[in-house]
């Protein structure tokens, strides 16, 4: 009984929240795209879901190309018609900066990727979110129980879709390391609640240029290793020990190369 009633309380919290209705498919006015079977859209809005639809496919193969491995289920991507609209949906104020988030099985996107701090972020926000929907289909409940750290999601994805330096340069980030103010990774992340920036004691622009970086340092000095890690977190395995596994050496000893680096000037 005590089961059922905990159940039932679940469900309407999801029901009442606008991102848990969005989850769960309850799109009032959204409707197929005739021209691409992934892409849903509100009638009216066919110049900006054209433009997201024209980048989808080659975001996509990017996204693969770069994971090495397909997606493994059908999603959907719902394309706002205004960026208020997109804010009211996911139930965020309608000034926030997001401009595409990724849901269970689906990704949502907002037409400010357009016009993003006066950049085109078009086919980078649908690759962004992409990659957090290719973790999220080979990662699995297990996934969530027992998560990559939210610094290495968002680091990939900033690096596969070239975000990450929209608000703050890389010689910003650079700069910010050098003063103290630096991204200290964590070997496990948090599981079901992901950690966010102020989680380490960082802004947003901070925490997503630092963590491209970090990633971007670990596939250029070790590319193979880092092929073998991404590997080894599609099959399961816990990202502390397929760190390891895959570097030779703990994350701990990894990053410190990596502030050395920072450090000397020679990132």
């Amino acid at each position: 009984m005590v089961l059922a009633t905990l159940a039932v309380a679940c469900a309407t919290l999801v029901l009442l929240s606008p991102r848990g209705r969005c989850a769960l498919r309850i799109a009032p006015g959204f409707v197929p795209y005739d021209d691409d079977p992934h892409i849903y859209y509100v009638p009216g809005s066919e110049p900006v879901t054209a433009r997201f639809a024209g980048l989808l496919q080659e975001a996509l193969g990017e996204v693969e190309a770069r994971l090495a491995a397909p997606f493994r289920s059908p999603f959907r991507v719902y394309v706002c018609p205004t960026h208020e609209d997109f804010a009211r949906r996911i139930g965020e104020p309608p000034d926030t900066p997001v401009r595409g988030i990724k849901l269970p099985k689906d990704i949502w996107v907002s037409p400010k990727a357009f016009e993003f701090f006066g950049l085109d972020t078009g086919k980078a926000t649908l690759a962004h979110e992409l990659v957090h929907l290719h973790f999220g289909q080979h990662l699995g409940l297990g996934g969530r129980l027992r998560p990559t750290p939210s610094w290495f999601e968002e680091g990939v994805a900033d690096w596969i879709a070239g975000t990450g330096f929209e608000r703050m340069s890389r010689d910003e980030a650079v700069a910010a390391y050098r003063s103290g103010t630096r991204l200290v990774p964590d070997a496990l992340g948090r599981p079901l609640i992901p950690r966010r920036p102020p989680d380490y004691g960082l802004t947003w622009p901070v925490f997503h240029a630092q963590s491209r970086m970090f990633v971007e340092h670990l596939h250029s000095t070790r590319e193979e290793s880092f092929a073998v890690l991404v590997r080894s977190l599609h099959a399961g395995t816990r990202f502390d020990v397929a760190f390891r596994e895959a570097f030779g050496r703990s994350l701990e000893d990894e990053w410190q190369g990596f502030v050395e680096s920072i450090m000397s000037g020679s990132p």
